[in-house]
């Protein structure tokens, strides 16, 4: 009888003890690492990269190898890698022929794109459309058209060792984001070589811009679904040279953009420039201002504060700054011709007074009626404008702050708009539109005019679009959105109203 209870009782305690066996296994694959799933598939010259996409699934990576692809890539997945691999100095190279209009779109969370270079496309190289945790880096991006690297609507966003250049926009263009690092990239031969615009907490560091007609500039335009520009640091970059002709489409917003300025900041707030070597702007090594420099500044967006405050202009190196060689003259006349016939009056000047044909240079050139703003040595720059500044103290440095990117889980979120038609006009039309004021594209209101009520209108020319005026670029296909996206934000263009727009986030 004894032997049998202890038979028994072994026996139990192997049941008990398989049973733990298989909850452990069970609970260590449930937790084990996402990595351990992943796939990767390698893609080589002649085969397609987008069916490698799309045979893929959530925390998958694409590698490929040199060679020339003719491809628009789209990447709707989370946690996704698409990496190029470099061999022999070969690159991988996605090659819009002058024919296609982007190279690369994505827009799940959590997206790297790697190795790449990126040239001849219509639109833009690299897009991302109201995504977070997001990081471009080790890219070429060449004559992509409107942007070359063009985040927008993202959360925690990093930019960095890359090139572009050539671009009739911005090189780089961080559009509407929160939480931004652009570092230790090279722009060149550009409109715009950096533009921050309506985005919060950047910082841009270790950057080389040269040769564009504005080096790096921070702008709070209206008529945005998110209202300002606010804690930027602009740190540690060389900024040298930017004297190119302005080549923007005429009548597009950053056509009125002087050729000649280091950094701009249009009615930016919280705006901390430091450490960089500003060398050789013909117009302004900076210049500060408010929204009265845009070219509609009569219809202005009642929710964006039009003045630039609490800007800090602490240790810099300026050198030769408002001196103007010939091919500089070349740039300013082409600039003047283009605004005269644009219909635009002649920007004025910080005193009030017309800027004139040949408006002196200075290493520091402000206006507006901002508050709290500071220069920390303002007896080394040449200087206008800049009679209400105070001075800066050395305590108020940014050297302390190391990246804006913050907690990965703010970036899983699409966007801050909750609806659908809302998510896609912030993440993808607003680059080009805003309500009155023309930035790219035409205004809302002037669509609105156009098409009334008349949804499949809209979606019909969004998917298969055309020319139809000049002055204006032709619009990119937007049918990779699919019907239900595209119907979602004809609807709610067409029901904009200037109120709706300014709740939609501030």
């Amino acid at each position: 009888m004894s032997f049998q209870k202890t038979s028994f009782s072994n026996q139990t305690s192997k049941n008990y003890k398989i049973f733990y066996q298989l909850w452990f296994l069970i609970l260590s694959i449930l937790f084990m690492p996402q990595s351990m799933f992943s796939r990767t598939v390698e893609v080589r010259e002649g085969e397609s990269i987008q069916k490698a996409i799309d045979s893929l699934d959530k925390g998958d990576t694409v590698k490929v190898f040199p060679g020339v692809y003719h491809e628009f890539l789209f990447v709707d997945k989370t946690h996704f890698t698409l990496s190029g691999v470099i061999i022999n100095g070969k690159w991988p190279i996605l090659d819009g022929e002058g024919k296609l209009n982007d190279g690369v779109i994505g827009s799940g969370a959590n997206f790297i794109i790697e190795n790449f270079h990126i040239k001849n496309y219509k639109a833009n190289g690299v897009m991302t459309q109201g995504a977070g945790n997001i990081t471009m880096r080790k890219l070429i991006v060449e004559n992509t058209g409107i942007y070359g690297i063009y985040p927008t609507m993202g959360t925690n966003v990093l930019v960095e060792d890359t090139v572009s250049l050539g671009i009739a926009d911005a090189a780089i263009y961080i559009g509407m984001c929160h939480n931004v690092d652009v570092r230790r990239n090279e722009v060149y031969g550009s409109v715009i070589g950096i533009e921050i615009e309506n985005s919060t907490n950047v910082l841009i560091e270790g950057n080389t811009v040269y040769d564009n007609s504005a080096g790096i500039v921070a702008f709070a335009l209206p008529g945005l679904p998110l209202k300002k520009v606010e804690n930027v640091i602009i740190r540690n970059n060389f900024i040298f040279d930017n004297n190119h002709r302005n080549f923007a489409e005429p009548g597009a917003l950053v056509a009125g953009v002087p050729p000649g300025i280091g950094i701009g900041v249009m009615a930016g707030d919280a705006v901390t420039i430091e450490g960089n070597i500003i060398r050789r702007n013909s117009f302004a090594g900076i210049g500060i201002g408010d929204n009265n420099l845009l070219p509609n500044s009569k219809s202005p967006d009642p929710d964006v504060e039009p003045n630039p405050d609490r800007n800090k202009i602490l240790d810099n190196v300026f050198i030769d700054n408002g001196v103007r060689k010939w091919n500089d003259f070349v740039s300013w006349i082409f600039y003047v011709i283009r605004v005269l016939f644009s219909g635009n009056p002649i920007p004025e000047s910080p005193n009030g007074g017309k800027v004139g044909i040949f408006p002196e240079g200075y290493d520091v050139v402000a206006s507006g009626k901002g508050k709290g703003n500071c220069l920390i040595s303002p007896d080394s720059v040449t200087k206008i404008g800049t009679a209400d500044y105070g001075i800066c103290q050395p305590q108020e440095t940014s050297v302390k702050i190391k990246t804006m990117i913050g907690d990965p889980k703010l970036g899983e979120a699409k966007s801050d708009a909750r609806e659908l038609g809302k998510q896609v006009f912030g993440a993808v039309c607003s680059g080009c539109h805003s309500m009155t004021l023309r930035t790219v594209g035409p205004p809302i209101k002037e669509i609105q005019e156009k098409y009334k009520k008349n949804v499949f209108g809209v979606v019909s020319f969004a998917s298969m679009p055309k020319k139809v005026r000049p002055g204006f670029i032709e619009m990119p296909s937007q049918k990779y959105l699919g019907n239900e996206k595209l119907t979602a934000v004809a609807n709610y263009i067409l029901n904009l109203k200037d109120e709706e727009n300014r709740g939609v986030a501030k």
